[in-house]
């Protein structure tokens, strides 16, 4: 059996450099894809918001919001409270039109996992959708649910014009 001794503090530290072991042995740029957190907490989420919309010129306030013009529809992403959880909020406003669809069919959105809602004041359906923050695992799942939000307003522009 062989006993070790370990020895800690600023004496250690001088023992090591003295034996050629200057730079720590921990590689923190090896970890592995499995061992990174499976899930994107609001921090993160707020602050990937905060820096893209300073990048794309926008105000940046305490709780950031990124426009973005995807095609015909405005995305607006923020994080918001619901309960105990946080959601990323995306909206997607359609461009100004005629607001012909029946209230049963707005409520028929949900069960989509968005809804299809009317703005009265701006003239414009506006597709809603809340995404738990549980369930987005990295800055690329966050800015994949404004495209999809932004796909799913443009399937609504193309149904509610007849195509």
């Amino acid at each position: 059996m062989t006993d070790a001794a370990v020895c800690g503090g600023p004496w250690a530290v001088m023992r090591l450099r003295h034996n050629g072991l200057s730079k720590p042995v921990f590689n923190e740029e090896a970890i592995l894809e499995e061992d990174r957190p499976d899930t994107i907490g609001g921090y993160e989420v707020k602050s990937l918001l905060a820096d893209l919309a300073r990048l794309s010129g926008q105000q940046v306030q305490a709780r950031p919001v990124l426009e973005l013009l995807i095609g015909d529809i405005l995305t607006r992403a923020s994080v918001e409270p619901a309960g105990l959880d946080l959601y990323l909020c995306v909206t997607g406003l359609l461009p100004p039109c005629d607001g012909g669809l029946p209230l049963s069919a707005l409520a028929d959105r949900q069960q989509a996992g968005f809804e299809l809602l009317w703005h009265a004041d701006h003239g414009r359906y506006v597709v809603v959708r809340k995404i738990p923050l549980r369930s987005l695992t990295d800055e690329r799942s966050v800015m994949d649910e404004l495209l999809n939000t932004a796909e799913l307003a443009q399937g609504c522009l193309k149904e509610l014009a007849g195509k």
